[in-house]
């Protein structure tokens, strides 16, 4: 196995960070706090940076699959929309009333959807940040992660249902650019297919009260959208099945990996693995098997790690004092392809 390290260190003004490959995979989106970095991923150098991008801690960050822009989530309950080049602000998205946990393209880079705690997802247009589309159910409190199918018809929401239950959200979206069109107040939808588990361990009591900061790194689509990953104290991979209608919604149990002392588990761009995040490791396992292909001794912070999209390359930031502790670990495996 090869291995190469780059360190990099960036001031840091909060303990919340997120990471974002640029697809060229040439440069890193880092956000730490309320700032924006765009790092080189070969020398480590600061490209460009914007600071004070939001008023409060950046938590999410999606790089549009064209290139062209970037979208950022914020406990402000703000996203904003940013071009890339420039990092220039195109547009502040308002209408969330609480943090906005998590934000994504569709497959076109034409639309955003943003999702929070206020268990709302709202569709806007990525040019100017129109809003487009409000989809709603009557029993998802917590938005977790949205994730456009691949063909960009509909979208799924992971998170959390009245009786704190994993749970899988389906809409099947409009014409969004006869939306677009009609003009004035955006289309309100209510979801018609949801599935749901309870995953808490039977030998723990559930905490009567838990705020946002429990939920908000807990659960994560794999990038095909048909894997769902959730970390309630053990860490469960479950199969996401989106039917052919709206009807057809299913989440079905596939692996548990039964390890207490993981923050949160992500998906390789393939799909086909999982990074498994504790304190001081980062163990690269089968979303299969779950078994244990590749431990990394390397400190990692909550949802701060972000694979390139080729799955050669994995960044992962610790919470060291007020200094980002940034490496970029370059491996190949002997016997696995990640």
């Amino acid at each position: 196995m090869s291995r190469t390290r780059l360190h990099v260190q960036l001031p840091r003004r909060s303990a919340d960070g997120f990471m974002q490959f640029m697809p060229d995979g040439r440069s890193l989106v880092i956000a730490l706090g309320p700032d924006v970095h765009i790092v080189d991923s070969v020398s480590g150098a600061v490209v460009r940076e914007c600071r004070g991008a939001h008023e409060d801690s950046i938590h999410y960050v999606a790089v549009a699959p064209d290139g062209q822009q970037m979208a950022t989530a914020s406990w402000d309950k703000t996203a904003r929309l940013w071009d890339m080049a420039t990092l220039d602000c195109k547009a502040v998205l308002h209408g969330h009333e609480r943090r906005v946990f998590c934000v994504v393209y569709s497959p076109d880079s034409c639309v955003v959807a943003t999702g929070t705690v206020d268990s709302i997802v709202r569709l806007w247009r990525a040019a100017d940040g129109t809003p487009l589309c409000i989809l709603r159910s009557p029993n998802l409190e917590w938005v977790c992660s949205v994730c456009f199918t691949t063909s960009g018809n509909r979208l799924l929401a992971g998170g959390y249902d009245g009786d704190r239950a994993v749970g899988v959200w389906q809409w099947t979206l409009p014409d969004l650019r006869q939306a677009e069109r009609a003009g004035g107040s955006p289309v309100t939808l209510v979801d018609r297919s949801r599935s749901t588990l309870q995953l808490w361990p039977d030998d723990l009591d559930y905490p009567d009260h838990l705020d946002d900061t429990f939920y908000e790194n807990t659960i994560h689509f794999s990038p095909d959208g048909r894997q769902l990953s959730a970390t309630i104290q053990e860490v469960h991979v479950l199969h996401v099945e989106s039917g052919a209608s709206d009807a057809e919604c299913s989440l079905e149990k596939k692996v548990m990996i039964p390890d207490r002392k993981y923050w949160s588990c992500h998906f390789t761009p393939d799909s086909r693995h999982v990074a498994c995040v504790k304190t001081n490791t980062i163990d690269i396992r089968d979303a299969s098997s779950g078994a244990l292909l590749l431990p990394l001794k390397s400190k990692c912070y909550k949802n701060a790690i972000a694979f390139s999209p080729d799955g050669r390359q994995l960044a992962s930031s610790d919470w060291s004092g007020t200094f980002l502790f940034q490496a970029l670990c370059a491996w190949t495996p002997a016997n696995h392809r990640l």
